[in-house]
């Protein structure tokens, strides 16, 4: 009995976390609203207050069971009217859920239990009832609730995590198989050659050969060649066979691991607050040991992200929270000399836009002292009074993420030692994110954290340098261009280049990597490059050429790597090796440290090919980007439209050589612009070739029987291929 009083209690408690923390989410939104309610808010607390109640029945927590019929009472009189929910009433509504928080965690430590009557007293003065004996709680009716059964399991994280690191195995193995695909498909490539080689060679030497079978001695060896050319058709056709079967049985796996795949991040995702759900006591309790007062208010609790992801930044955001109440929020006494509310504000707000999970962490307190700032990194050699005087505000700002920075003279068990904040800036660029800090909106401070949602797969360019891949996550790309030399500038020593009417600093990957010779020597008078964006900061970084882009799971390497390391970690390449994934922000860091040349020189140019035009029309602004960026680094002149109606306006007002399209676009999509083109006698000619994430059979067979020159499909986008494409057409 006593083992399954413990599994009971084990399971309420994650029951009693997942209804408070419902609950305080409906409350922030009726505080937004200044207590005014939602029928559908209101019925979700009020469904919450009673679940809980029985909850605590079942496990016989007397003390739970009858706050949470309190604040049944208090949800149903709501609903019916009776009671207005103003902010008094709601502040009520927190002390009783604190009480509950509070009672079950000093049960669970074996503390000695608090004392629950002041809440109880709180919400019944409120309620103008009066007090129930435990043994009249039965007599008070439950209303009866629809509800609806749904089938649920609990599966422990530990399960989750080995599904997905044999998820990670299978992709591994997925790209594996698409670099043999490539194999078998330049294998198929090499023996329909040699079988074509040998067909030429038959009719040039159709007379000789006859010669040959009749003459007595050489009849064997034309007999042998006979074999030669029996074995090369029948080796032909094989690998023409295979090859196709192992593109259908790669596709087939790609297909099924990237469901595998999905379906485990779904498993994943997990609400922020079920993950945050003791930030509410762990504030409450910090500001009560240090005598002060503080409101802390959370939103977007309800955000669903990956579990990894949000249980990587919980202790980051307990650091910043715990600087927001030691050392932001001011004692009562001084926030009132200073003509502030006795009581401070912390919030927490939790945000995803697009893929990205952005976090803020708010104060309305002293904010960062940047005179005290810059003293401790005078003293420490991070900077000299010279540069001081130079730094904005918020560079200085972010001296505070330094190892071992700290403004405080004393060492406490909170404060001190200078590991918080470093601790927050390592952790978040681990996760391929970024960490900002600003002045709050009307004093104090606000520290920004942007992370992917999920840690499972990064989009990321592939890039070469000194004949090397890197992988650059695609989130911290902000434009992709080729530049010529004429363009770069000189400014206090330092290359530069135009960006959106700004100078931002140019360097070579090569240089910041330390690869190879200290000077790269760039083919011709304009080379590739990227434009990093970290926070507020830009620089361009050259590299020798685009390769493609892709989802990919990054690996940790066997190699402990150091603080603000450029490296983050690998991925599989089709061919079996590694690709080194890099850290934006460590890169654009080292700008500051790497002075002088941009660690290249332009090679005499090459003498002037023919220059082809072609039209690349996709609306998706990164695809357009990445081909436009790739064909202009190999000599072409490229426009861009964003759908099929724009393509055709400007084919008929100045035509291209060569059209690549998307199939799904909006107004126009590619299947009815290849159909125009070809109806259009001024412009029938040119050569249109589908770049496609559709890849069924009958979509390719649609695209070329309208008139298309050729179709690939982009779900593994190579470059190599398309390059080839274009030359044969062109």
């Amino acid at each position: 009995m006593r083992e399954l009083r413990q599994k009971l209690l084990a399971t309420f408690q994650v029951e009693h976390k997942e209804h408070l923390e419902r609950i305080r989410s409906i409350l922030a939104v009726l505080e937004q609203k200044d207590g005014t309610p939602a029928g559908a808010d209101v019925d979700e607390a009020f469904r919450r207050a009673h679940s809980l109640k029985g909850a605590a029945r079942v496990v016989d927590l007397h003390p739970i069971e009858t706050l949470a019929h309190r604040l049944e009472t208090l949800f149903s009189r709501v609903r019916e009217g009776g009671v207005h929910l103003d902010l008094a009433l709601l502040g009520v509504v927190h002390r009783v859920l604190d009480s509950t928080e509070d009672w079950l965690a000093a049960l669970s430590e074996s503390r000695p239990l608090p004392d629950t009557t002041r809440a109880l007293e709180a919400i019944e003065a409120a309620l103008n009832i009066e007090a129930q004996t435990p043994q009249t709680r039965a007599e008070v009716p439950a209303p009866a609730l629809p509800f609806q059964k749904l089938e649920t399991v609990r599966v422990n994280t530990e399960d989750l995590d080995r599904l997905l690191r044999s998820t990670d195995r299978l992709a591994a193995e997925i790209i594996h198989q698409e670099g043999l695909v490539q194999q078998l498909r330049e294998v198929n490539h090499q023996v329909t050659e040699v079988a074509r080689e040998w067909e030429r060679v038959r009719r040039v030497s159709a007379v000789a050969l006859r010669r040959l079978t009749a003459e007595p001695g050489l009849a064997r060896f034309a007999r042998y060649l006979e074999f030669v050319e029996h074995q090369v058709h029948a080796l032909s056709s094989r690998t023409r066979t295979i090859h196709l079967q192992h593109q259908r049985n790669s596709w087939t796996l790609r297909q099924l691991g990237g469901e595998i795949q999905e379906e485990v991040k779904r498993a994943r995702v997990v609400p922020a607050e079920s993950v945050y759900e003791g930030f509410h006591k762990m504030v409450r309790d910090l500001a009560r040991d240090q005598g002060k007062e503080i409101e802390f208010r959370v939103s977007g609790f309800e955000v669903q992200a990956d579990r990894l992801v949000l249980q990587a930044l919980k202790d980051p955001l307990m650091h910043l929270l715990r600087n927001a109440v030691t050392h932001g929020i001011e004692f009562p006494e001084q926030r009132n000399s200073n003509q502030k509310s006795r009581t401070g504000r912390v919030s927490l707000r939790m945000q995803a836009q697009g893929n990205r999970l952005n976090v803020v962490v708010e104060d309305d307190g002293r904010g960062v002292d940047l005179k005290r700032v810059t003293q401790v990194a005078i003293q420490r050699g991070l900077l000299t009074e010279a540069e001081a005087g130079t730094r904005a505000p918020r560079d200085l700002s972010r001296l505070i993420f330094q190892a071992g920075f700290s403004t405080s003279n004393v060492v406490t068990d909170l404060a001190g030692r200078g590991m918080g904040l470093s601790v927050v800036h390592e952790t978040v660029e681990r996760l391929q994110g970024e960490v900002d800090i600003q002045p709050a909106n009307g004093g104090g401070t606000a520290i920004l954290l942007s992370v992917p949602l999920s840690i499972s797969t990064h989009r990321l360019l592939l890039v070469n340098s000194c004949s090397q891949t890197f992988g650059i996550p695609v989130h911290a790309i902000e434009r992709l261009y080729r530049v010529r030399a004429s363009e770069v500038q000189t400014v206090e020593g330092r290359p530069v280049v135009s960006h959106q009417g700004k100078q931002i600093p140019l360097m070579t990957l090569a240089r910041i990597l330390e690869l190879g010779d200290s000077e790269v020597a760039v083919e011709g008078s304009v080379f590739p490059a990227m434009v990093l964006r970290s926070t507020n900061k830009h620089v361009a970084v050259v590299v020798d050429d685009f390769l493609s882009e892709r989802d990919a799971l990054i690996k940790d390497l066997s190699v402990s790597l150091p603080p603000a390391s450029k490296v983050t970690g690998g991925i599989l390449t089709a061919d079996g090796s590694v690709a080194l994934v890099l850290n934006p922000s460590a890169i654009i860091e080292s700008f500051q440290q790497l002075n002088g040349r941009p660690g290249f020189a332009t090679a005499s140019p090459a003498p002037q090919k023919q220059e082809f035009t072609i039209l690349v029309v996709d609306d998706s602004i990164t695809t357009r980007t990445l081909e436009k960026s790739i064909l202009e680094a190999h000599g072409y002149h490229v426009r861009v439209a964003v759908d099929g109606v724009e393509a055709l306006e400007q084919l008929r007002d100045q035509p291209a050589d060569l059209v690549i399209a998307d199939v799904q676009m909006p107004r126009m999509d590619g299947f009815t612009l290849v159909e125009q083109i070809k109806q259009d006698p001024r412009i029938a000619r040119i050569p249109v070739i589908i770049v496609s994430s559709l890849e069924r059979r009958e979509e390719q067979e649609r695209g070329l029987a309208l008139g298309a020159d050729a179709y690939i499909v982009k779900r593994k986008f190579d470059q190599q291929e398309l390059l080839d494409v274009i030359r044969q057409i062109l």
